[in-house]
């Protein structure tokens, strides 16, 4: 009987065995997927990597500028400098312009070109790296091993704050550059203490408001109204004098027109008055009678109602009596264990 019952277990022992290398077998599988996704993943980072390394620009000097931005004035300026603190203290900075980090960070960025280029002495890898992109308006100072306690990070940060970023939105970047280059000299300096270097000044933008041409804006936005008047005014007022002395005859401004009382107005009867028109350029004359209005009683309405008379035919009509007549370096490969500081503008 006991010899039945260990025979009818005997399937169900095996089943459980049976799921369980199926699940073993599963768990194998996920794994080494699992472990495929992070090697190809890796290769993946480790190619991207590898092309960022190869697009990683070659160094000309110890101030390269790779966006035609920065003047050979301040270019071979912030390059005496370096090659001054080389000759004094062996430590060497470099100096990278450049137009963007191709889509890496400028922290990796700066490592990978600060291991490239080899900055600093091989033996107490005193290099510093001043890096700067143009397009992602990013900065960064990355201090080799040997001076990461000469400029700590605190202190690189400093200097892209307070020296370089003020004149990098100033759009100095030359100048810029330069104080940048010389307070990290002056730093090496200070620790060796050797005279420290003076930083040239930032032009600044200054505002319209603040300039000279703003109060002559004002006053101009002050006057031009009236001026455009007075110009419409005269604009006018010459049209109607041309009109008024052109020669019927040689069609040139040139009538004298002179009046002279007939009959003097009263208040109670209008008055007479003769106007002559003669032309100085030819010898043409007209001569016309015109009513004038009688005299306005103070404190009455009205005004001057027109001459009934007839006008000239050069800006008259003709009149009732009327005549004429006519005539015609390298770098000694230091390296950097990523201390220094970022910053942007």
């Amino acid at each position: 009987m006991l010899i039945k019952n260990v025979k009818a277990k005997i399937p169900g022992n095996i089943y459980r065995f049976s799921i369980l290398i199926i699940l073993i077998n599963l768990l194998l599988i996920l794994a080494s997927s699992f472990s495929v996704s992070c090697s190809n993943k890796n290769t993946e980072v480790d190619y991207s990597m590898h092309q960022a390394v190869d697009k990683l620009p070659a160094f000309k000097g110890y101030f390269n500028d790779y966006t035609g931005k920065i003047p050979e004035k301040w270019a071979t300026e912030t390059e005496q400098l370096i090659i001054e603190l080389e000759e004094k203290t062996t430590c060497e900075i470099g100096v990278a312009f450049i137009d963007d980090l191709n889509g890496i960070s400028i922290e990796k960025y700066a490592a990978l070109l600060f291991e490239k280029w080899g900055i600093g002495k091989e033996e107490s890898d005193n290099g510093v790296l001043l890096l700067a992109s143009l397009k992602d308006r990013a900065l960064r100072i990355e201090v080799g091993y040997g001076l990461e306690e000469v400029i700590t990070d605190i202190e690189a940060k400093e200097i892209i704050d307070d020296i370089i970023v003020p004149a990098f939105r100033e759009d100095q970047y030359g100048p810029g550059i330069y104080n940048g280059v010389a307070a990290i000299a002056n730093s090496i300096y200070e620790d060796m203490e050797i005279a420290s270097i003076e930083f040239v000044e930032i032009e600044k933008k200054v505002p319209f408001s603040q300039t000279w041409g703003f109060p002559f804006l004002i006053i101009f936005a002050n006057i031009a109204p009236w001026l455009i008047i007075g110009l419409l005014f005269l604009r006018f007022s010459l049209k109607s004098y041309m009109r008024e002395h052109r020669c019927p005859n040689c069609r040139r401004i040139g009538l004298i027109i002179k009046r002279r009382y007939l009959v003097n107005p009263t208040y109670d009867y209008p008055g007479r008055q003769e106007v002559i028109a003669e032309c100085k350029y030819c010898s043409y004359q007209e001569r016309n009678t015109v009513t004038v209005p009688k005299k306005q009683k103070p404190g009455s309405s009205g005004g001057y109602t027109g001459a009934s008379g007839s006008g000239f035919s050069g800006g008259f009509s003709s009149g009732s009596s009327h005549s004429s007549s006519s005539s015609g370096s390298s770098f000694g490969g230091g390296s950097s264990g990523g201390g220094g500081s970022s910053g942007s503008w």
